[in-house]
């Protein structure tokens, strides 16, 4: 009978380690949408100061300056898993870049694009 108790709490453990480790994971979808201020980037990806907005319903919005001038660039995202891929129209041209959350949370939020350059935001 105590052989039997032990198996079945070994079995309840089991199931409840992996259910313990996914909520570990930050929703992502829900933690990116809203606007974000760029408060360090590496050079070559976004000037500091930079406003990025993301919506629910898959649109983002970059607001800033360039060569002292206000610029502003729509575009759509798809969010999979720690991995957004943002495309945006320039001068005629279609551009997408994919980029990978290194951490996030209500508040900050670090990305890495694919040559290693690090944006760092804050939420506004």
């Amino acid at each position: 009978m105590s052989t039997l108790r032990w198996l079945a709490v070994g079995a309840i453990a089991c199931l409840l380690v992996p259910g313990a480790r996914a909520e570990d994971k930050p929703d992502y979808a829900k933690l990116l949408v809203g606007k974000w201020e760029v408060s360090k980037a590496d050079e070559g990806t976004v000037p500091t100061g930079t406003i990025i907005e993301f919506t629910k319903d898959g649109k983002v919005t970059l607001t800033g300056k360039k060569d002292g001038a206000d610029v502003t660039m729509d575009g759509t995202y798809k969010l999979e898993g720690d991995k957004f891929t943002v495309t945006m129209k320039r001068d005629d041209k279609e551009q997408t870049h994919t980029i990978t959350i290194k951490k996030i949370s209500e508040k900050e939020m670090t990305t890495e694009n694919p040559e290693g350059k690090v944006v760092e935001l804050k939420k506004k």
